[in-house]
């Protein structure tokens, strides 16, 4: 496990890595609803992409998430608070926390990203990586977030009954390392919680805890070892110590004495925790380097042509994985040079559950992608999404629940694996196991650990073979000394360690080997045989009357026991047939021994199915007939049986030629048949995983489209309803000038209809509108020059307008008209015009002028008569307002100005004032000046001011003029 030194400024502390496919967008919606911007999280999404269409994931995802989304570049730094999609055709790796792509290896057997993905994010990551596995076909991710739990990192998997699809959640599921089985909207607020959790933001966890009150710890590994029947307190502190901190975070506990009360009422709990403990992270080659220098010069040493049996044993198999690795490069060699060694494979376990899973040697497709697909070829059976041993290989692995601290080891074993088991254990535990291994092994006998184990203490029991990948091999002479059980961690706690349970399968084993001696003891040298020579049992030497030759061992009697007994051997079992239970043969005699046997046969067993006879051999001094006997001489039968053989032969002779002329034909016939089956059923199954791949691209690109269509179906009712409410007319022409669309106000304005969508607007006649439509469509189809104009339709006038119909990307894909009806601007202009007219008659006959002053500017806009009225034309009257107020009679200029302050201020709510303005002769006139502020900015300052003047100089003798308004 790479350790990582620290991260940049800009990298995320946490990674969450999502692994999706078939059914997948849905879940992805449903998650990032629910995930909150500012974590601290950053989200790398892994699908299953078609190669051949451009993803939409980003564009749907933006819609329910407000967090960054980018499509990954390769070298890119994983940020928080980000969201990264891998783009199609590419495999996704993180090394340093920059995110690294590649292409994806064509026709290389399955391809599986989100695997690829959660093996680089565990070692990159370790324990703050974070696993989830939403909907999907096949298996992919199973593997990838066992190396996540591994590394201490979370694992979360969708729950199957909200999956569209279930087969990756299950196949994850059925690991045992999830952590959480949740519906998408509830993973985020999941991994918050986690992640907030005491023990996983403070270094120390329970350490200190568990440092000043032992007792906790020892209640826990009671409550385990009641439920098991496992004592976990051989392990290593430190891991018992971090699988306690990640229960107790993930069911947000903050006690110790919590979290025994759960213990204690919870079996699911205790399941769990037992589980963690275990550790049961494997897969096929695990250490590629490590295997293939096992496989180049370790196999070839192990089956050298003068060994007729190899024993090995496997140790902490787990599911299997590793010790079916390990046959198949044996019976790989083994079948390449055609070798006859009988092979025996121990493959051991204490965990019963990964056994069974070990035992069925059942694989998922994602499982089985790190073994060499010519090794799958001829060693697996494909059976739908899985694949099962062949049974060549599983005939070789016996495998069986042991522990290795607590029951006997095998022996005369030539090979040992145990690969990453005493990284878990207290180095006592690994010098008692190492020295239990030396006495285990043969002579020369070879020892293969994990590539992060030592030896420790026993270096000098073993030679290195390869010290890279710790490879042993056993040294002659060692006095190996076993050291007492102790338990470390509890050594205070004098009561805690209990003597294992004895099992059943040990009690069976001690009274067979009992009623093998006594058997043994009673019986002379003797063999068990059925009823068609095969050897079922050997009780005592037989060695003087047997002569195995060298070669495949043959199990039928007739073809290992010497020539001189095979007639005897053979009229025994002949006349047990007929008569009585038990015949003997007196006075038999071998030419390689001096001793003369009686040999005794007896029907011991008899069965529709089989019938048992035990063959006994007895030295002649020591024999007594029994009563039921038939005893015979050899020579009696001699003669007799030479001819019935003969004869018994010939007609053999004849029966097995015609026969084997059928088979040989029907073999023929069914060699050929087999061989094209073989190869149809690889092109079928090949063509099967790509229908298989292809279909969950297509369905993840279909998700994608259904989306796009619904959103591109409300876009177009929308676009129909604006184009009818506001009564706009639209026609549709494509590059070729065809119609491709018509709106239904548009119909209503000429005589196209909907049956003529197709056809050319050229076959239309020029007056479809009006007389120049059609030359007006060729000149902006020509020049891409758009065209208004006001035409008149059925008594109405319309402005059309004709465009260049214009892509996404700007390309001219044909002409769009439009028809807008000006009715009601026409009207409402001319109810503005009358309007106007009357204000100007109002002016006029008032002798008003209106004006607009903008503050910002200082600049005034006004009515001509407000120049006018002075004397002035509209162009010499000046546009300042403080040039205007020059124009005011001194002795009313400051009171004016005040008035003017008080008003912007908001000291009085109008303008309203009256003073003396000089006209151009140098004469007065009197103005009566109102108005006031009608826009203001943000913080209330005047912005623009409107009032009205008017000349009350012929008025002032008729009406007085209030003295606050006065300024004169």
């Amino acid at each position: 496990m790479k350790v990582r030194n620290g991260k940049s400024k800009s990298e995320s502390e946490y990674v969450v890595g999502i692994g999706a496919s078939a059914g997948g967008l849905e879940a992805l919606q449903e998650f990032f609803k629910n995930a909150p911007a500012n974590t601290g999280l950053a989200y790398v999404v892994v699908q299953h992409l078609s190669p051949d269409y451009k993803s939409l994931m980003n564009e749907l995802l933006a819609r329910f998430t407000s967090i960054p989304i980018q499509i990954i570049e390769d070298g890119m730094l994983i940020e928080p608070n980000h969201i990264y999609l891998i783009p199609p055709k590419k495999n996704l790796s993180v090394f340093h926390g920059r995110l690294l792509l590649e292409d994806q290896r064509q026709n290389k057997g399955i391809n599986l990203p989100i695997d690829i993905f959660f093996r680089s994010l565990a070692v990159d990551y370790g324990k703050k990586a974070i696993g989830i596995i939403l909907s999907g076909t096949g298996s992919d991710g199973t593997l990838g977030i066992k190396a996540i739990k591994e590394a201490g990192g979370m694992v979360i998997v969708q729950d199957e009954k909200t999956a569209k699809f279930d087969g990756m959640p299950k196949s994850s599921i059925a690991t045992g390392v999830v952590d959480y089985i949740l519906p998408p909207a509830k993973m985020p607020d999941a991994i918050i919680n986690y992640i907030k959790h005491p023990f996983i933001e403070n270094k120390n966890g329970i350490e200190e805890i568990l440092n000043q009150n032992i007792d906790q710890l020892v209640k826990i590994m009671h409550i385990l070892r009641d439920y098991s029947g496992i004592d976990f307190s051989y392990y290593k502190e430190n891991t018992i110590i971090r699988r306690l901190e990640r229960r107790m975070s993930i069911n947000r506990l903050n006690s110790l004495d919590e979290y025994i009360l759960l213990l204690s009422s919870d079996d699911r709990e205790k399941d769990v925790l037992y589980r963690e403990f275990l550790i049961g992270v494997t897969r096929f080659f695990r250490d590629e380097g490590a295997f293939e220098f096992f496989k180049d010069h370790v196999i070839p040493e192990l089956l050298s042509k003068e060994r007729k049996i190899l024993r090995v044993w496997s140790v902490g198999c787990s599911t299997g994985e590793e010790v079916y690795s390990v046959a198949l490069l044996i019976r790989d060699f083994i079948d390449t040079f055609n070798l006859t060694t009988e092979v025996k494979i121990f493959a051991t376990d204490i965990d019963k559950t990964a056994i069974e899973i070990a035992g069925q040697g059942v694989y998922a497709e994602s499982v089985i992608s790190d073994i060499d697909p010519i090794l799958v070829s001829k060693y697996f059976i494909k059976k739908e999404n899985t694949y099962q041993i062949s049974e060549s290989i599983r005939k070789m692995v016996i495998f069986a629940t042991h522990n290795v601290l607590k029951d006997p080891p095998f022996s005369k074993i030539n090979l040992i694996i145990c690969r990453n088991l005493f990284i878990y254990l207290k180095p006592d535990s690994q010098y008692r196991v190492l020295n239990m291994f030396y006495m285990s092994l043969a002579q020369k006998g070879i020892l293969f650990l994990g590539t992060s184990e030592t030896l420790g203490d026993l270096n000098e029991a073993f030679e290195p073979i390869n010290v890279k990948f710790k490879i042993f091999r056993k040294k002659e002479g060692y006095q190996p000394l076993l050291i007492p059980e102790t338990n470390l961690m509890y050594q205070n706690t004098r009561n805690f360690t209990l003597e294992p349970r004895t099992g059943l399968l040990k009690e069976v084993k001690r009274q067979s080997e009992l009623t093998e001696k006594i058997i043994s003891a009673i019986l002379p040298p003797s063999i068990v045989i059925n009823n068609k020579f095969q050897i079922l049992h050997v009780i005592n030497d037989i060695n003087p009357f047997v002569s195995i030759q060298s070669g495949r061992f043959n199990q039928n009697l007739t073809n290992i026991i010497h020539q001189d007994l095979q007639i005897v051997v053979n009229n025994i079992i002949r006349r047990l047939k007929d008569v009585g239970e038990s015949v003997a043969f007196e006075n038999i005699k071998f030419e390689n021994l001096s001793i003369t046997y009686d040999v005794q046969g007896t029907k011991i067993a008899e069965s529709e199915a089989e019938t048992i006879y035990l063959i006994s051999f007895y030295k002649r001094k020591s024999k007594k007939s029994a009563e039921k006997e038939e005893i015979l001489t050899l020579e009696d039968h001699y003669h007799d049986r030479v001819k019935e053989l003969e004869y018994e032969l010939q007609f053999v002779k004849e029966s097995l030629q015609a026969t084997v002329e059928e088979l040989e034909t029907s073999n023929e016939e069914l060699q050929s048949s087999n061989e094209e089956l073989i190869a149809a059923n690889e092109e079928l199954q090949s063509t099967n995983e790509e229908l298989q791949s292809v279909n969950e691209e297509l369905y993840t690109v279909n998700s994608e489209f259904q989306i796009k269509i619904d959103e591109l179906t409300q876009l177009n009712n929308d676009i129909t309803n604006l184009l009818n409410n506001t009564g706009i007319a639209a026609l549709y022409l494509d590059r070729k000038m065809c119609i491709r669309k018509i709106t239904p106000s548009f119909s209503e304005l000429s005589h196209v209809m909907d049956f003529d969508i197709g056809r050319p607007i050229q076959h239309f006649s020029n007056s479809i509108l009006y007389p120049d439509f059609l030359e007006d469509i060729k000149s902006v189809q020509k020049n891409l020059q758009i065209i208004e104009k006001e035409i008149e339709v059925n008594q109405h006038v319309y402005l059309l307008r004709i465009a260049p119909y214009r892509t996404d990307f700007q390309a001219v894909d044909g002409i769009l008209v439009t028809l807008t009806n000006l009715k009601n601007i026409y009207e409402q202009k001319k109810a503005l015009n009358q309007a106007t007219q009357r204000l100007q008659m109002a002016l006029e006959m008032g002798n008003m002028a209106w004006w607009e002053w903008d503050v910002k500017t200082g600049q005034v806009t006004m009515h001509e008569k407000k120049a006018t009225m002075i004397g002035y034309s509209l162009s010499e009257f000046p546009k300042d307002v403080y040039e205007i107020c020059q124009l005011i009679h001194p002795e009313d200029y400051e009171h004016t100005m005040q008035v003017m302050r008080d008003h912007l201020e908001g000291k009085i709510p109008m303008w309203d004032t009256v003073y003396r303005i000089r006209c151009k002769d140098g004469s007065y006139k009197i103005y009566h000046d109102r108005g006031g502020v009608v826009a203001r900015d943000d913080l209330g300052n005047p912005l623009k001011l409107v009032g009205i003047v008017m000349d009350v100089s012929d008025h002032m003798m008729m009406h007085a003029v209030p003295d606050e308004k006065r300024g004169y």
